[in-house]
């Protein structure tokens, strides 16, 4: 089976609506991008009639991420997130992925034919979730996905607890793993959340091993992080560094994306890239970036 490979295009996305429009255009002629990471705030983008022109005949295998939107709540609603030890918080979050969900559907609408498989939850909210809480969730927005034709998975974040200040601290791994046991939720890992979390450049392998052996591994997203401040966030931020071949203070290399994927061992529900790229970056060298770390992923 060909695992999908998706790019996070938001993340590296120029400025005007001209370049914008030519970005997109450049990722479905690249002839290996499958499927575009879809930011969700409170809506799939200011105008989704705009990006179901540029999905249209193009991408199939799309993610929509709900991480920027739980992170917008959760600046003025602490306890807000699918593993809300509040109830009330939960329930709230429970409200907003339901309105996602629908949004999901009308941008089907628009674009004329699917083109979101997968959507990315997380274990929110930080400092007072708890997996049982996150549980309880899955299992109640389960019919709301299957009747959508969704694929629901828990992206793994820097968890509470760890090396340094996080920048998430959401739920540990272990803790993900065990609520998402008797479902059929798998947990997606990013390279460079777990490199936060952890300042190890080895975990994201470990991790992408122990859940491919759990059969329990959705996505391999591939993001750099790193130990200095750069024009692209601050130390240790989750600022999806590009390779450092690109970005030297980057410690996403070439055999660590290869090691990565190797561990993944061909298990995972999709693959692909997130990063950023200079401001004053062309649309040329905003893809070259990106297929730089495409080529390092090849091999696996």
């Amino acid at each position: 089976m060909v695992v999908p490979f998706v790019v996070g295009g938001y993340a590296a996305m120029p400025r005007t609506r001209v370049e914008q429009e030519k970005f997109y255009s450049a990722l479905a002629q690249t002839g290996w991008v499958d499927g575009i990471e879809i930011p969700y705030r409170d809506g799939v983008d200011a105008d989704p009639r705009w990006l179901a022109d540029q999905l249209r005949g193009r991408f199939t295998q799309c993610v929509v991420t709900a991480i920027p939107g739980t992170m917008g709540h959760l600046a003025n609603d602490p306890y807000f997130g699918l593993a809300s030890s509040d109830e009330e918080g939960r329930q709230r979050a429970m409200t907003w992925i339901a309105g996602l969900v629908d949004d999901v559907r009308s941008l089907h609408e628009m674009v004329g034919h699917p083109v979101v498989r997968f959507v990315e939850l997380h274990s929110a909210p930080s400092n007072h979730a708890e997996p049982t809480a996150l549980k309880a969730s899955l299992a109640e927005l389960s019919s709301l996905f299957a009747d959508a034709e969704l694929t629901p998975v828990i992206e793994h974040c820097d968890a509470s607890g760890g090396v340094g200040p996080g920048e998430k601290e959401f739920l540990s791994l272990d803790d993900e793993i065990a609520a998402v046991s008797g479902s059929d939720v798998h947990v997606t890992i990013n390279w460079g959340r777990s490199v936060v979390e952890s300042h190890d450049p080895d975990l994201p392998a470990r991790q992408a091993a122990r859940l491919a052996d759990a059969d329990l591994l959705g996505g391999a997203m591939v993001s750099g992080a790193g130990p200095e401040a750069t024009q692209y966030g601050p130390v240790w931020g989750d600022a999806h560094l590009p390779l450092r071949d690109d970005e030297p203070t980057s410690l996403l290399t070439a055999d660590r994306v290869g090691s990565f994927l190797a561990a993944a061992r061909g298990l995972q529900s999709y693959q692909g890239i997130k990063i950023q790229t200079p401001a004053d970056a062309t649309v040329e060298q905003r893809l070259a970036m990106i297929t730089h770390i495409h080529d390092a992923m090849a091999p696996a």
